[in-house]
């Protein structure tokens, strides 16, 4: 990545989550709804990895039984394979963990929708070998955040500060 270069950005979420109010929310980001179809999501995002030279895609998505909390997908699996990001997840936790946010590390990004767009997504960066590093982010469900603009304004100033450093 060139330096001085402002970094590209892409926020990714379902339709009809919690994912889409938190990322709706951060208009200073370009972001992709998905339609909730497995291989049209997978579709859309090839798309937009194709049509521009994105840095970073964030992927989020919603997870039951969490509250006021991020998990931090480092692993998309399918049957025994997996693709590991290659964002700096480590990095992104201490940031996060420093703009308030309670953070997880999970190896499993679920078994439906979110794994597959990320499986898809890692793949298709691998394979394409294009410079972009994606990661998944999983949130709360809508009722399990306790004040929703303050958490999006955690999630934005831990993002913001990461691209600053250059992860």
């Amino acid at each position: 990545m060139e330096q001085g270069r402002q970094k590209k950005i892409l926020l990714t979420a379902f339709r009809g989550t919690s994912a889409e109010v938190l990322v709706k929310g951060m208009r200073q980001y370009k972001s992709l709804i998905f339609p909730n179809d497995k291989v049209l999501d997978s579709e859309l995002l090839a798309e937009a990895l194709e049509q521009e030279p994105w840095d970073y895609v964030i992927s989020f998505g919603q997870r039951p039984n969490i509250k006021d909390k991020v998990h931090i997908e480092t692993t998309a699996r399918k049957a025994a394979s997996h693709i590991c990001t290659s964002l700096d997840w480590e990095r992104m936790k201490q940031v996060f963990e420093q703009c308030g946010l309670k953070v997880k590390i999970s190896e499993n990004a679920g078994t439906s929708f979110c794994n597959e767009l990320y499986w898809n997504g890692l793949q298709f960066i691998q394979e394409k070998q294009l410079g972009t590093k994606m990661v998944f982010v999983h949130v709360p469900f809508e009722k399990n955040v306790t004040d929703m603009e303050e958490f999006r304004g955690r999630i934005e100033n831990g993002l913001g500060k990461m691209i600053r450093m250059l992860i």
